[in-house]
């Protein structure tokens, strides 16, 4: 990879941790809070290890009298291991005198009798003691609430990540669930997010607390000997700016990576969408061969990736260890030349040493997590930058007091491409007044569910107008005007859950006497009441529980509920039997009642009491007129109908 390569990708995570870190500041009290915990939670880890230094002081040679700390009494002898060396460091000699006050404080408090050196070893076992009991609380409750605070934190932050994920993806048009596979998308609102959960609980966790857990030792250690500090701070920066650089390449891969689990859930999804095909045609051996070559190619890049990760973490604790190596060949080199060894300074470097080795090793460990986590995440905000599809126009208006005459005026409509691909629909003129009913009728592909899909604005126009009781329906707020339309399609969708909910979720909030009086219209309440649970019944997936009649009823009943005053049928009855299929007309006649409505249908006998029959060809209406008039001459309808009669 090149330099420029490198460098975009670096601007590339940095971007998306910036997006992510932005997600924290409406959480900012938790967040500093996780912070503060942390901080208690390393301070006391610090502390624990510093506890080395008075356990030391109980082996080791015996300090005349004339030499005890300034204030002590003289016939108490101390045992340290403390040279003189530690004596003239300002900071120790500050610990021996605190220390040795504390002794003295347990000593005088329970009356210890003895010898001096044995009521010097039963104080500094008191002090080790209680330092050690207080230390140790003071961990175990900032830990939980460290733990805590940054679960609080990170599940917040997730669901509001998902919920605006979700709503963004909602508010695109079909044309992008056209463009999308469903795959792909599941991919997104699972893997991906899974991802952006991940480095958040990296950036919460490791990222917080390893840094501080090695803070707070480096300000010891250069409070105790600022050389050894400079030591580990210098060893750190080379550590991170080495990490830097390795780190580009786990992001690389990662993204290639991603795209990889993206393919294998969309091979995961078509398999199991077709699996009456798949069954049918004997496909398994096919499919099972297709997924196990997708998961290949995953298991190839998921591998380059983690072969990434693994160099990089094998090379950063090498450069870690290599830091306790330096200050053991400087205490070589010192004794060699014949220096005083601060045995106190190099006892506490080991064991802060000791400590830093840990949390750094942690903290690589993070560090590459995060960056393999950001290639999913950036696809997460790839999604959320999109802007909405069809946004509202500036001053849209609320459509209200709808009479219902729609009209179509000179419209063009064509998929993909912003109108450059072959026209599905070219120069429509068609007006279907309020309340009366113009069926749509034409071979596949003539153009008919496009035009019908234009007036709830699945789609706008190319060229030309839709309007609604003389109004462009732009100039209206799109949810106001999906209140005014009913759909009701070939495949009746059922979500998986109860039967009420299904046909309420034609108007939200609807009551339950709504609900039965639209599914008495629909001619369903009398099945619904056989059930089990009657109307609290779960379809299951897509409504595969009921048979395709009733599915279809429950749908019209949500079409009832919903009351629009314009109404559009998309082939709502050629999916069913006959038997079914006259169970649902009557439902639909129900439904159409003083009700605009477009009816699409390939079955001519169920439009022929409609008020316009329109005869849609290669996308422009070839013939209108009623069922009467079309087939009173040499009409494309007329041949249509004859055909339709002949395979009946």
């Amino acid at each position: 990879m090149d330099t420029s390569s490198a460098a975009s990708l670096s601007v590339s995570n940095r971007k998306t941790l910036s997006r992510l870190l932005f997600c924290f500041l409406p959480h900012s009290p938790l967040f500093i809070a996780t912070l503060i915990s942390s901080g208690i939670y390393a301070g006391a880890m610090t502390a624990r290890v510093g506890l080395l230094y008075p356990i030391i002081r109980l082996v080791g040679q015996e300090v005349p009298a004339g030499e005890l700390t300034e204030g002590m009494p003289a016939e108490f002898t101390f045992v340290r291991t403390v040279a003189e060396a530690d004596n003239k460091n300002p900071a120790f000699a500050r610990i021996n005198t605190i220390l040795d006050r504390m002794d003295r404080y347990w000593i005088d408090f329970f009356g210890y009798g003895g010898s001096p050196k044995a009521q010097a070893r039963f104080g500094t076992l008191m002090s080790i003691l209680v330092l050690y009991l207080a230390v140790t609380f003071a961990a175990a409750m900032s830990n939980f609430l460290q733990l805590y605070l940054r679960a609080l934190l990170v599940v917040r932050i997730l669901v509001s990540l998902r919920v605006r994920l979700l709503q963004n993806l909602l508010q695109q048009p079909l044309a992008f669930y056209n463009e999308q596979k469903r795959g792909e998308l599941i991919s997104r609102m699972g893997n991906d997010v899974h991802a952006a959960t991940t480095c958040l609980n990296t950036l919460t966790g490791p990222l917080i607390q390893q840094p501080m857990l090695i803070l707070v030792p480096v300000v010891a250690l250069v409070a105790v000997a600022w050389w050894s500090g400079f030591l580990v701070v210098l060893f750190l920066g080379t550590i991170m700016y080495s990490l830097r650089k390795q780190t580009r390449k786990i992001h690389r891969r990662a993204k290639v990576r991603q795209r990889t689990v993206a393919r294998v859930t969309e091979a995961m999804v078509q398999m199991f969408s077709g699996i009456r095909v798949v069954k049918a045609f004997g496909l398994e051996k096919v499919k099972v061969d297709q997924y196990t070559k997708r998961n290949q190619e995953f298991s190839r890049d998921a591998m380059a990736a983690e072969s990434s990760k693994a160099w990089t973490r094998t090379w950063m604790e090498l450069l870690v260890n290599l830091i306790v190596v330096m200050a053991l060949l400087g205490a070589i080199l010192l004794a060699g030349l014949g220096g005083e060894l601060p045995w106190g300074t190099i006892v506490i470097f080991i064991g802060f040493t000791a400590q830093i080795y840990r949390p750094s090793k942690l903290l690589v460990h993070a560090y590459t997590d995060l960056v393999d986590e950001l290639a999913g995440t950036a696809r997460v905000f790839e999604f959320m930058d999109l802007k909405p599809g069809m946004p509202d126009k500036p001053g849209a208006i609320a459509l209200h007091d709808v009479v219902g005459t729609v009209r179509f005026e000179d419209v063009s409509f064509s998929y993909g491409n912003n109108g450059s691909a072959v026209p599905v629909l070219d120069h429509v003129n068609l007006e279907v007044p309020a309340g009366q009913v113009v069926a749509l009728v034409g071979h596949s592909g003539a153009g008919k569910s496009t035009l019908v899909n234009l007036v709830p604005r699945f789609y706008d126009p190319v060229e030309g107008r839709i309007t609604i009781d003389g109004t462009d329906i732009r100039e209206f707020k799109r949810e106001s005007l999906l209140q005014q339309i009913a759909i009701v399609t070939q495949e009746p969708f059922l979500f998986n859950t109860t039967i009420r909910e299904n046909i309420a979720y034609g108007r939200p909030g609807a009551t339950i006497h709504e609900v039965i009086a639209a599914a008495q219209a629909a001619h369903i309440h009398d099945f619904i009441l056989t059930l089990p649970q009657g109307y609290d019944t779960v379809v299951g997936e897509r409504g595969a529980n009921l048979s395709g009649g009733q599915g279809q009823r429950i749908t019209v009943a949500r079409a009832i509920v919903r009351d629009p005053k314009i109404l559009i049928l998309d082939e709502a009855t050629s999916s069913l039997d006959t038997e079914s299929e006259k169970a649902v007309q009557e439902a639909l006649q129900n439904l159409m009642k003083g009700r605009t409505t477009l009816v699409i249908a390939h079955r001519l006998p169920t439009v022929q009491h409609a008020d316009k029959i329109c005869v849609m060809q290669d996308g422009r209406i070839a013939e209108m007129g009623t069922h009467r008039q079309l087939l009173q001459s040499d009409t494309l309808y007329r041949r249509l109908y004859k055909l339709q009669f002949a395979r009946d």
